[in-house]
């Protein structure tokens, strides 16, 4: 696989934190986003209903992060394979990242779809009508949210990011390469959240240290350090 350009690579190292920030403003404004994530139907449903237009417009943004992601995985293979190290274990590292950008879009794409009808049905039901999408909506949002937070956000990003900042420690991005492997072990621990609830709370750490990695990547390769 060639390597990419430098400008491409920058360009899609950068795009993460970038597109990142329009669902953190939209949604954030909007419906309380990412806190809204954890609220019962009865309280998420008519936030989603009465902020139809941003939730839209938000979660098509994440959706494109998600995605995103996808090429990004491949374009450091590209620069990996350009640097010696190139083989079986970058392109196992290149699927990884591209499946966890598909496990999030999976997980996103709910809030495109199917959130959007249960609150607009939510919205004219009778109480044991509401009762019953209340609790489709909590099995939904148990399940997809299991596939794009614990599977793509977690434990699949947090093997790709993790193996990402050691392939930049062996190049001698040590700085970026650390961080990056710092990040990546935070995204696993948050995994285990489902036997230890407590570890949850390292998701909200993990995620804007991730963010910031991206940058801190760009900046180490455009320099060559």
């Amino acid at each position: 696989m060639n390597a990419p350009s430098p400008r491409a690579l920058m360009s899609l190292l950068l795009l993460q934190p970038v597109l990142f920030a329009v669902p953190m403003v939209v949604l954030g404004q909007a419906i309380g986003w990412p806190g809204s994530l954890r609220l019962p139907g009865s309280q998420a449903l008519p936030l989603i209903h009465a902020n139809a237009g941003a939730v839209q417009l938000g979660y098509w943004a994440y959706l494109l992060v998600s995605f995103a992601l996808v090429p990004l995985s491949f374009a450091m293979r590209g620069w990996m394979g350009a640097r010696g190290m190139a083989g079986w274990a970058a392109d196992a590292l290149a699927f990884t990242g591209a499946a966890a950008g598909v496990f999030k879009m999976l997980g996103i794409v709910r809030w495109l779809s199917a959130m959007p009808l249960l609150a607009s049905q939510h919205d004219g039901a009778d109480a044991p009508g509401r009762a019953m999408i209340e609790t489709t909506f909590a099995g939904l949002n148990a399940y997809a949210g299991h596939v794009g937070e614990l599977l793509g956000v977690q434990l699949v990003s947090g093997v790709w990011v993790t193996g990402i900042g050691a392939a930049l420690v062996v190049a001698g991005h040590r700085v970026a390469g650390y961080w990056g492997v710092a990040a990546g072990l935070m995204f696993l621990a948050a995994c285990l959240r489902t036997a230890v609830p407590e570890l949850a709370v390292i998701q909200t750490i993990a995620v804007p240290v991730a963010l910031t990695w991206f940058i801190a990547v760009a900046v180490s390769l455009r320099r060559g350090e």
